[in-house]
């Protein structure tokens, strides 16, 4: 709450009350599950699809991921697990972090060469 209310400040409110922070907190929670629900319904769209396409019962794919949010928030990457599971059960989607770039083509090299690898393998 302290880091709450020192955001609030920094902001040009420092009449903010500690309920202020209580509520700032509650709407920010609220809108990152929103955003983690919202990501899931999508990617669990695109991979059940897949699924469906190829006439497979059950589904195994990984998702090169990337940027702040998916990185950085506590519990944006497993509220968006959860989601997928709920929506495409019959797929199971591994994430993976691309760690050496930004944006879409970062997410997508790091897909690619995590499929690379795998054929390789096998």
């Amino acid at each position: 709450m302290r880091q709450v209310r020192s955001i609030l400040q920094h902001l040009g409110l420092a009449g903010s009350t500690c309920h202020d922070s209580v509520l700032v907190k509650e709407v920010c929670s609220v809108v990152a599950r929103r955003a983690a629900q919202l990501c899931g319904a999508g990617l669990a769209a695109l991979v059940d699809k897949i699924r469906q396409n190829r006439n497979l019962n059950q589904l195994s794919i990984t998702v090169g991921v990337d940027g702040t949010l998916y990185k950085t928030h506590p519990h944006f990457s497993s509220i968006m697990q959860e989601t997928l599971q709920d929506l495409a059960p019959q797929c199971e989607v591994t994430f993976l972090k691309s760690e050496d770039g930004s944006g879409k083509g970062a997410a997508l090299i790091t897909a690619v060469a995590c499929r690379f690898k795998s054929e390789k393998l096998q």
